[in-house]
Parts: structure tokens; sequence; C-alpha cells
């Protein structure tokens, strides 16, 4: 099971689990009376499409340097992964920074991204759309949106992040994307 939640439902979540084991935890220290290496297991790896990682937003029919809303482009940022038995809680930052077009009147991008979890053999499991309104204040005509995704992956067996890959980029529509495929 994967399920996708905004930051603030992963730090609840977070903090509901992790209150029960404290105690647990602070115990086993005690009683431990040594200190051991943690464990270090994988994040899964993130890629960022290439064909989806660039949207021209034109406004109407014409495709024109003067026609264009908005330009956007897609990154990723850090990147943090925690383990609990078989749950694995992963964090991770996109950021989404759009450019003005001349066309664009209203000083607003509305831009929409995906976020997809897959095994390695690349068959999707989970995917969710984020939409992000990014406006051009004063004179600005290049800003940008950092957001955190809360993903949680449960294991099954001996997996690991290893096992799975997370995929990024802008939701695009048939043209949008032949568009990158000619242009960029």
């Amino acid at each position: 099971m994967i399920a996708f939640s905004s930051r603030f439902d992963v730090l609840r979540s977070r903090f509901l689990r992790r209150s029960g084991l404290l105690f647990g935890l602070a115990a086993g220290l005690l009683l431990a009376g040594c200190a051991s290496e943690p464990e270090t297991r994988p994040c899964p790896e993130v890629r960022v499409l290439t064909d989806a990682a660039r949207q021209v937003k034109f406004s109407g029919q014409g495709r024109d340097l003067t026609d264009v809303l908005f330009e956007a482009s897609i990154e990723t940022g850090r990147l943090v992964c925690e383990y609990d038995d078989n749950v694995l809680d992963v964090d991770l930052q996109v950021q989404v920074i759009g450019s003005r077009g001349p066309a664009n009147s209203d000083r607003l991008a509305n831009i929409s991204y995906f976020v997809a979890v897959a095994r390695t053999d690349q068959t999707i499991l989970a995917r969710q759309s984020f939409d992000i309104a990014i406006p051009f204040p004063g004179n600005r005509t290049r800003v940008s949106g950092l957001e955190e995704i809360g993903q949680v992956i449960t294991l099954q067996g001996n997996e690991d992040g290893g096992d799975y890959l997370i995929y990024v980029g802008l939701d695009l529509t048939r043209e949008e994307l032949d568009y990158n495929r000619a242009n960029y």
C-alpha cells in the first residue's frame, strides 16, 4: 500500500506512531549499555521524467512567443527516508519554477505536477497529481514554489527503498508533450 499525504498529515502520523515507541526505545537504550551504528537502508531513487520536466503553456491556438502564458520546470530537492518495521516514510521536496510569458495578463501560473511510485521494473503502484498556483507579484517574471510531499510505502518481505522508484513530472497535455519532444 502506498499513500500520499500533506506535510501536516505526515508529521501527525509520525508523532502518534513514535510517541508509543519512545518509552520502549528509552528502555532499550538503558538496557543496551553500549552504542551501535545505526542501520542505513536506501531511499528510493527519484527521477524527473525528461519529457515532463518542462511545460510551455500557450494562450489559444497560437504558438508564437507572444502567445506564451507561462513556462514551467520541475526539480527535486531534499529526500528523507525513515523506516518503521515494514513501513517506509518518504519526504520529498519538489520545486516548481514558473516564468511569466507575454500573454499572461492575470500574473498567475496554475501548474499541475505528479508524483508516482513504481517498482524498479517500472510498474506504477501509485500516482497522484498536485496543483500549485504561482503568482508573479510586482514586476517579477520568474518565481518558484517549494512543496514537500510525503509518501508512505508498505514494504513486503525483504524489500527496502532500493526496490522502488519515484517519478516526478509536470502534468502535460498531449500537445505540450509533443512540443517538448520537438523542442527540447
